[in-house]
């Protein structure tokens, strides 16, 4: 599962780099993408989610509240295509 830093950016470079490493984990044919953004007053992790629910390709998944995960992070599903259907379209 790809990891996506975006703690301790700003909001603009934040979100640039969120929208290139989804489409890039898009293009690599990965299902599971965490969204790394931190606690702090939640600016970052609002943006994701925005950002994740705007997009078709992208859903957020709810986890389990009785197991105990890191709050400073999301986790996405990547709704693609399999990886052999992205790398005949890569061609």
């Amino acid at each position: 599962m790809r990891t996506i830093t975006i703690r301790k950016l700003r909001f603009e470079e934040a979100r640039i780099k969120l929208e290139r490493e989804l489409n890039d984990a898009f293009m690599d044919g990965e299902t599971y993408v965490e969204i790394l953004h931190g606690i702090g007053e939640g600016i970052l992790r609002r943006m994701a989610i925005d950002y994740v629910e705007s997009c078709d390709f992208l859903k957020l998944i709810d986890r389990d509240p009785m197991i105990r995960t890191n709050p400073g992070c999301t986790l996405v599903e990547i709704l693609a295509p399999s990886k052999e259907y992205i790398n005949r379209l890569k061609k």
